[in-house]
């Protein structure tokens, strides 16, 4: 947690510096760079990377600082506005694009809601300012000031800004500023996920579907329940882990125990989670207890997110059918798997897995192909 603290100092910082001399480069434009406020730029950028008390922080201090520094903006009155329009910039970019995690759009309508906001609390705010210094602030001077001289500006952040934050998404910078303990893991463990997120981003994105299914299988100890972890808490979505599916004693026959991929109640899954969730409706479910071996008690219930991550070995099973729109496939050698069941389920353990359920995941795998289609994540 300290570590993402100082990652969000440091970006924070940087954007603070980039908000100091951007505007040296800018205003070399000839006709237009004073119009297109670069100031904006950092502040926008550090809100949507490291969250909107960042932001706040950053677009608070900035016009402040420069007017100090350097002499402009002028401190009264325009430096004071400013303080509190790029303040009000770096926290409702941050907040909203968090809160609408996930959801398409989400990227565009936190900028623009942003971009309002913030002109809306500088108006004010200078009206204020404008009075008590005894000058006159209309609504002519809001509207030119704030919208007609402020086009180009409004033009390049809906460009840059879009483009920036998804260009640093793509490069982990959301990942490295995230404030999750889930998300603190190895460099190496982040880098090997990083084709997931990749690809689940670009999903999120592009795809205009109502509700996305995503199946995370591979072999055991390949580290599923760490990535659904680790997308549960980056994403807005739901997470169905199908260890709560396994099968009842009364459910385990002969004839069962041999079919392939039949040691899941694949069937109550498809009936209880995948149906409800293509159906956009809330999901209701028992989980599985392997210690008493019977249902819990208590019934999970899930509300719908359009991002629906599917989690475990058997979630590709055939009877599903071609419901994915994303399939990921956890890859282990053999020394490897058995070195980390051993430190995570004990030598007794151990046992049962090499006699019994990695050679039935093994078979399933074999039989159905489970691998084809599927992008393949390595240990």
């Amino acid at each position: 947690m300290r570590l993402n603290r100082t990652n969000k100092f440091v970006i924070s910082a940087l954007m603070l510096a980039l908000g100091l001399v951007l505007p040296f480069a800018i205003m070399q434009i000839p006709a237009i760079g004073n119009m297109l406020s670069p100031m904006h730029l950092p502040v926008l950028i550090c809100g949507f990377i490291c969250g909107g008390p960042y932001g706040l922080i950053v677009g608070f201090i900035l016009p402040l600082l420069r007017s100090v520094l350097f002499g402009m903006p002028a401190l009264m009155p325009n430096a004071v506005s400013m303080a509190f329009e790029l303040a009000t910039y770096g926290l409702v970019s941050g907040m909203l694009y968090q809160k609408l995690a996930g959801k398409k759009g989400a990227l565009y309508l936190s900028l623009i809601s942003a971009m309002l906001s913030g002109r809306i609390v500088w108006g004010l705010v200078s009206w204020a300012v404008y009075t008590m210094m005894g000058t006159v602030f209309t609504w002519q001077i809001f509207a030119m000031q704030a919208f007609v001289n402020a086009i180009p500006a409004i033009v390049l952040q809906l460009l840059l800004i879009p483009a920036v934050v998804t260009a640093l998404r793509y490069a982990g910078f959301n990942r490295f500023a995230a404030e999750h303990k889930e998300l603190d893991m190895k460099a190496s463990c982040a880098r090997r996920f990083e084709p997931v997120t990749a690809a689940i981003d670009k999903m999120l994105e592009n795809s205009g579907k109502q509700t996305l299914l995503v199946a995370i299988d591979g072999k055991c100890a390949s580290g599923k329940t760490t990535l659904g972890n680790y997308l549960e808490n980056l994403y807005d979505c739901n997470v169905f882990r199908m260890d709560d599916f396994f099968l009842r004693p009364k459910q385990r026959t002969p004839e069962r125990m041999q079919e392939v991929g039949g040691n899941v109640d694949y069937e109550r899954f498809k009936t209880e989670v995948l149906d409800k969730i293509m159906a956009n409706q809330s999901v209701d479910y028992q989980k599985f207890d392997c210690q008493t071996m019977q249902l819990e008690d208590q019934t999970e219930q899930i509300a719908p997110k359009r991002l629906n991550i599917i989690e475990g070995s058997y979630s590709l099973h055939p009877y599903f059918g071609n419901v994915y729109d994303l399939k990921f496939f956890l890859e282990i050698d053999e020394e490897q798997q058995i070195a980390n069941i051993r430190k995570r389920n004990g030598e007794e353990k151990l046992e049962r897995f090499r006699n019994e359920w990695i050679p039935k995941e093994n078979a399933y795998f074999d039989k159905f192909q489970v691998k084809k289609d599927c992008i393949l994540i390595a240990w």
